[in-house]
């Protein structure tokens, strides 16, 4: 899988109020129009609660 470009994944998580868990991310993202992909991306980080967006981009960038 490609790694979501950061600054994609900061609009379609731009109404998130941090911390959030995965399944927040997921419904923001998919309410935004995030492509298959990304949800991919989020779907396969792990089930926890994210600090903040860095914290999201990260997890997502140790997804193989």
């Amino acid at each position: 899988m490609t790694t979501p470009d950061p600054e994609r994944l900061r609009a379609l998580l731009s109404d998130v109020d941090f911390p959030c868990d995965r399944a927040e991310l997921i419904r923001q993202a998919t309410a935004h129009g995030a492509d298959d992909s990304t949800l991919g991306h989020l779907g396969a980080i792990p089930d926890s609660t994210y600090p903040d967006l860095d914290a999201v981009t990260s997890a997502c960038g140790e997804i193989t």
